[in-house]
């Protein structure tokens, strides 16, 4: 009984790697991944297409592993290939993510035994991924990756975007206060129950003067006495 289930097993095994690695099959798997790699990084969520390149990849490994040949060796470029292109999303230049992708198609001619057909399946499926590389680009108005949009801080902290690298204090502007230094020509003054920073008009006003704000920006506040 347990001979009959292993040679069930070595069948299925072996039926399994001739299936995967058959020209055909081994085509439209790295198609898959190429091309829902592509779809997956214009959009702001993991999918079906990420989803399909993953499961795609993982099978054409998993089959060509079970044959003779560089097959470890270049499983492992297809990881580093893939560390690096990870890499180049988080560090300025494009020379990891080239070297990146160099890799993976060094990784992929290793492991499938025949370079010359291997290299033409992956021009082929190249131009194809490029061109709907291309067309999404255009379609993205932003100019970036949506789903890696997401893993990198991309908010602006500039004026326009409702940020001020100090408080803004313009709702002072005409208001009395009463200094509690002199202001020689700077000093502190008293707005209620606020202890505030000010700036004389002129060279000097005594202390326990009332004041009033004629000037206000950013952290600068300038204040004249009060006309009696």
């Amino acid at each position: 009984m347990a001979l009959t289930e292993m040679l069930i097993m070595s069948s299925t095994i072996t039926t399994f790697r001739d299936v995967v690695t058959s020209p055909v099959i081994a085509f439209i798997l790295l198609a898959l991944f190429f091309i829902g790699i592509v779809l997956q990084v214009f959009s702001t969520n993991i999918n079906l297409f990420g989803v399909v390149a993953f499961t795609s990849i993982i099978i054409f490994y998993a089959g060509h592993l079970l044959t003779d040949g560089h097959n470890i060796s270049g499983l492992f470029l297809f990881g580093l290939g893939a560390l690096l292109i990870m890499l180049e999303f988080f560090i300025l230049g494009t020379f990891l993510g080239v070297l990146g992708m160099f890799m993976i198609l060094i990784s992929i001619l290793l492991v499938s035994g025949n370079i010359l057909l291997y290299s033409i399946f992956l021009l082929f499926i190249l131009i194809i991924a490029i061109i709907l590389w291309v067309i999404l680009v255009k379609k993205n108005n932003k100019r970036r990756l949506p789903f890696f949009s997401r893993l990198i801080l991309s908010d602006s902290t500039d004026k326009e975007s409702g940020y001020t690298s100090f408080d803004d204090r313009s709702e002072l502007l005409g208001k009395i206060a009463k200094t509690i230094t002199p202001l020689r020509p700077s000093g502190t003054i008293r707005l209620d129950d606020r202890r505030i920073d000010a700036v004389a008009e002129g060279s000097y006003i005594a202390g326990n003067v009332e004041v009033k704000i004629i000037f206000v920006e950013g952290t600068r506040i300038v204040v004249r006495p009060v006309e009696e």
